[in-house]
C-alpha cells in the first residue's frame, strides 16, 4: 500500500471520529450509552498515559516538558501563559512563541504518528 493512500485513510477515519463527537455533551450531542470513560479510543487510559509520558520525555528537554505540562495541566495545576512567562522571567509573546515551537516539534516527531496510529487503529 502506498504511503499517501495509508495516510489518507487514517485522516478520513480521524475526521469521521471528530465529526461523530463534535457536539458531544451539548444539547444536540450524541448520547452514547456504551461510553467507557476508563478507555480512550478503545485503549486503556493507563496505557495512553504511559505512551504520552514516554513521548513527551523522549522528545522534549526537561524545561520544555515542565512548561508544556504546566500549560496543559498534565499532572499539575494548569497555568496561563502569563503565569508561565512571569515564573520564567520572560514576556508573554516570547512564551507563546516558545510553546508554539514545542508543540510543532511534537507534531513533527515520528513517535507522535506512532501514538496517533495506536489510538486510532481499526
Amino acid at each position: 500500500m502506498n504511503i499517501d493512500r495509508e495516510l489518507f485513510d487514517e485522516e478520513n477515519s480521524y475526521i469521521q471520529i471528530l465529526d461523530k463527537w463534535e457536539n458531544f455533551g451539548t444539547q444536540n450531542g450524541i448520547a452514547d450509552e456504551g461510553y467507557d470513560n476508563l478507555s480512550f479510543h478503545g485503549a486503556p487510559r493507563f496505557e495512553v498515559t504511559e505512551k504520552i509520558n514516554a513521548l513527551l520525555n523522549g522528545i522534549l528537554t526537561t524545561d520544555e516538558n515542565l512548561i508544556l505540562r504546566e500549560y496543559f495541566g498534565i499532572g499539575c495545576q494548569q497555568r496561563t501563559v502569563e503565569e508561565l512567562a512571569d515564573s520564567n522571567h520572560s514576556t508573554v509573546k516570547a512564551m507563546q512563541i516558545y510553546l508554539k515551537g514545542i508543540l510543532q516539534r511534537i507534531r513533527e516527531h515520528d513517535e507522535t504518528l506512532d501514538l496517533w496510529k495506536y489510538l486510532f487503529r481499526a
